[in-house]
């Protein structure tokens, strides 16, 4: 597991609107002031960038493929619900339920009548027991170190949910590692500057690393496949 930081997103530099940490997670705070100004920046889905809609389009057609025979599914951490917006208008009769810590993030989706939306954290934030065919977690999985993810895994197991996807955003293999090394050895020679990292964003893990903890907490099955558009997709069930 390595540390994963970020000075931008979507065009947003953070040092625009906040004092970056290299110790501290982003915080809900954070995210409350990237997200005013993204959605002063960006009105719609048609404004964002064509190759992250495209990944995220590619990411819901892999996810319509599976929920074909399936009508009841849970989406944790929607964001601002690409996915999630796609998925109901492919499948007429699907019904998800989209949980994501700050509702100002999930506007768009609002308005969606296949879509019930929740503010907060799985499980707390629903307010009765609800039968799921199906549960994916797309892209939050670097928020956690790995005792959180191991509770939060947990978690999802212990709700009853026997087939769980999570899209990852933070896998690493070696020529990641090998990227790293090199850099940080030029940096030490004085042959590259040292660049600012800016916000400590979360965790890269590797898929031996995914595997292991998924196993930990009690799913018997994981596939991890990657997609031509470089999604991660991580398939466990129990």
């Amino acid at each position: 597991m390595k540390k994963l930081y970020q000075t931008q997103w979507h065009g947003i530099n953070f040092k625009d609107f906040s004092a970056c940490s290299l110790s501290e997670i982003a915080t809900e705070d954070f995210y409350d002031k990237f997200y005013n100004i993204f959605f002063k920046k960006f009105k719609n889905y048609n404004e964002i960038d064509k190759d992250w809609v495209d990944y995220k389009i590619d990411i819901a057609q892999y996810i319509e493929d599976i929920v074909k025979n399936k009508n009841n599914i849970l989406s944790i951490g929607c964001g601002i619900g690409i996915v999630e917006d796609y998925l109901s208008k492919q499948k007429v009769d699907i019904r998800i339920t989209a949980i994501e810590p700050s509702k100002d993030v999930s506007k768009w989706l609002i308005k969606n009548p296949n879509i019930d939306l929740f503010d907060g954290y799985f499980p707390q934030c629903l307010k009765k027991e609800i039968f799921f065919d199906f549960a994916y977690a797309n892209g939050i999985d670097y928020v956690f170190d790995k005792e959180e993810y191991l509770v939060f895994l947990k978690s999802v197991i212990d709700y009853g949910i026997n087939d769980f996807l999570i899209i990852s955003s933070s896998s690493y293999n070696l020529k990641t590692l090998l990227k790293q090394y090199v850099k940080s050895i030029l940096e030490i020679i004085g042959i590259r500057k040292k660049l600012n990292k800016g916000q400590f964003w979360g965790y890269l893990r590797s898929a031996k690393e995914q595997k292991q903890v998924l196993l930990e907490a009690g799913f018997r099955k994981v596939k991890i496949t990657k997609s031509d558009k470089g999604a991660v997709f991580i398939r466990a069930k129990i």
